[in-house]
């Protein structure tokens, strides 16, 4: 009976640690779109940028006729130029240089869909935005989920990288920049990684935890003053 009780103080222990930190997550996180069953804060950092095109990578929020809204404090990072030197190193553009991370948390809102879109411009000239959801383009996916990206000089399937997972670790966006036909499809263009940020755990599951610590030390007392 005290063996079983012991037993049954230290799942409750367990459960007020961990269970309230871990909730059932349902999520999707890729070329489908983004969106989370609870309000998730997901951390990006720059990851790469080439290409000649100057570039802002923003969330945005699917409504539900479909149409697109700028999400508030949405802009992850913008190119204040196109490259750091000109054509050098494939007109490479790094963080601190040419580029500026302007947020680098953002709070996905429960049950609402979103999306990123890679904005670009060529000598002022707008191109246009590359959104990572397949069905919002209208040449079809141009960005890969779960990679850093092909080379100028490898071919790079980027059907293979449709989703991931931001709870497990980070996850590298791959994006091709150009949004028509005859895009080269490196998916090397723009690269960002995203991970979703642990939730703390709560005051409650502190105290149940700390309530179920303390049953479990006075049972232990009364088994050693009874032996």
């Amino acid at each position: 009976m005290k063996k079983t009780l012991s037993i049954s103080i230290g799942a409750a222990v367990a459960i007020a640690l961990f269970g309230a930190s871990a909730p059932a997550r349902a999520f999707s996180f890729g070329t489908d779109g983004i969106s989370f069953n609870s309000d998730t804060e997901v951390k990006f950092s720059f990851g790469s940028s080439n290409g000649a095109f100057q570039s802002t990578l923003k969330i945005f929020e699917v409504l539900t006729d479909g149409s697109l809204a700028a999400a508030e404090n949405g802009v992850v990072f913008e190119e204040t130029q196109a490259s750091d030197n000109g054509a050098q190193n494939g007109f490479e553009a790094t963080l601190g240089n040419a580029v500026t991370q302007v947020n680098d948390t953002f709070t996905f809102l429960a049950g609402k869909v979103y999306t990123l879109g890679l904005a670009s411009t060529y000598n002022g000239n707008n191109q246009g935005i590359a959104y990572s959801t397949t069905s919002l383009n209208t040449y079809g996916q141009r960005a890969a989920f779960g990679t850093t990206g092909g080379t100028e000089a490898q071919a790079f399937d980027a059907s293979s990288y449709q989703s991931a997972d931001p709870f497990s670790g980070p996850v590298a966006i791959a994006f091709e920049d150009i949004k028509w036909a005859g895009a080269d499809g490196d998916f090397n263009d723009v690269t960002v990684s995203a991970a979703a940020v642990p939730e703390p755990l709560t005051m409650g599951g502190l105290a149940l935890g700390a309530a179920g610590l303390a049953a479990a030390r006075r049972s232990r007392k009364r088994r050693t003053s009874e032996s």
